[in-house]
């Protein structure tokens, strides 16, 4: 008997009795990242964030979703879990990208029985890819207007959801809970927002500006309504910044993120900057006008983002004059505490902007 398999067998016991670690580790592997959070929860609601980790990836080292540098990955994930200095080696792990898909969908009602089969043969109709060939998910949100109930389906191709646990299993780790990250953004977006989301009328909007990638959550009567992914992000302004002024990639990521000592940047960087903006605002005005369209909902009152690329200058500022509504960044640490032992003031800021998606993940428990 290999030792895989011993610890294969060891896991099991484990699990069956219910020994070990329940609480799980949020892996966010992003396009050019790794982030790690460790969160947790007192039963009554409140989390706190224990311990945190991030690594920068090599250039390219995922592209669409596609894993091109497996090794490089696999190190970083390795490394950004041991900065943990934790015990436990269970992850809840988010996938995102064009193999995946969130969205809601409006079913007739009946049982729990009814409403699976309901969901199948819907979801095919929806599904950018077969779907035999994916693994999916459900959840019943309510009753609608119409009389018959809303569901919320979650899909990522299966061959996609194996590469990244072989990749994690390599690490030594074991997933024990797939998620969407969507769905682990609007978790945090829940919490920090409270009681705010009773009133069933107003949506808001939610934008996670990544490196690669941007998601769109439209969130209305404690529901995820409407979700677009556009593929735009942060390194966009780094490739033209390559192109423009000649340098390499990691000559013009410090060019994008660092100005003077007053922190200005210089002024050609700036218009880089605003010409890749509005490529973003153009995307974001025909998401909206689409979904306005498409729903007759009216009724948005604020924007939220989150991500690397929500400390772009004048982003804030060019949402609003698009959107006509109050632009904020969702802060997580409105909501949650922070183990200050394992985690740094200076590290919060950082983590707002980068780790909502590692921590959405890391509310999840194993029941």
């Amino acid at each position: 008997m290999n030792k895989k398999m011993i610890e294969e067998i060891i896991y099991i016991i484990k699990d069956t009795l219910n020994l070990g670690h329940k609480t799980l580790i949020g892996l966010d592997i992003g396009l050019s990242s790794i982030k790690t959070a460790f969160v947790e929860s007192d039963g009554r609601g409140n989390f706190i964030l224990s311990r945190y980790s991030s690594v920068e990836l090599p250039e390219a080292s995922i592209v669409e979703d596609e894993i091109q540098k497996e090794e490089e990955v696999t190190e970083s994930i390795i490394e950004c879990v041991k900065n943990l200095k934790l015990s436990t080696n269970l992850v809840s792990l988010g996938l995102s990208g064009p193999n995946t898909i969130a969205r809601k969908i409006q079913l007739a009602g009946g049982t729990k029985d009814e409403i699976a089969d309901q969901v199948e043969w819907e979801a095919e109709q929806y599904l950018p890819f077969p779907i035999e060939e994916c693994s999916m998910a459900s959840h019943i949100l309510g009753e609608n207007e119409g009389g018959g109930v809303d569901v919320l389906v979650c899909a990522a191709r299966s061959d996609i959801i194996l590469n990244y646990k072989d990749l994690i299993e390599a690490a030594k780790l074991r997933v024990s809970i797939v998620d969407l990250n969507i769905t682990a953004i609007t978790n945090v977006f829940e919490l920090v927002m409270g009681d705010k989301l009773d009133n069933p009328d107003p949506s808001y909007m939610i934008l996670d500006f990544g490196a690669q990638k941007t998601q769109c959550i439209i969130y209305k009567k404690r529901k995820i309504q409407f979700t677009k992914e556009m593929t735009i992000g942060g390194v966009m302004i780094t490739e033209e910044i390559q192109r423009q002024l000649g340098v390499n990639y990691d000559e013009a990521e410090d060019l994008k993120t660092t100005g003077d000592e007053n922190g200005n940047l210089p002024e050609e960087i700036l218009e880089i900057i605003d010409d890749v903006a509005e490529s973003f605002f153009s995307e974001i005005k025909k998401t909206i006008d689409f979904y306005v369209s498409s729903t007759s909902d009216e009724s948005l009152v604020g924007c939220y983002i989150t991500g690397g690329g929500a400390m772009l200058p004048g982003l804030l500022e060019g949402l609003e004059a698009l959107l006509g509504v109050d632009v904020s960044i969702m802060n997580p640490f409105e909501a949650f505490e922070y183990n200050e032992k394992h985690i740094s003031k200076a590290m919060i800021n950082t983590i707002a902007y980068r780790g909502v998606v590692a921590l959405g993940l890391g509310m999840r428990e194993v029941d």
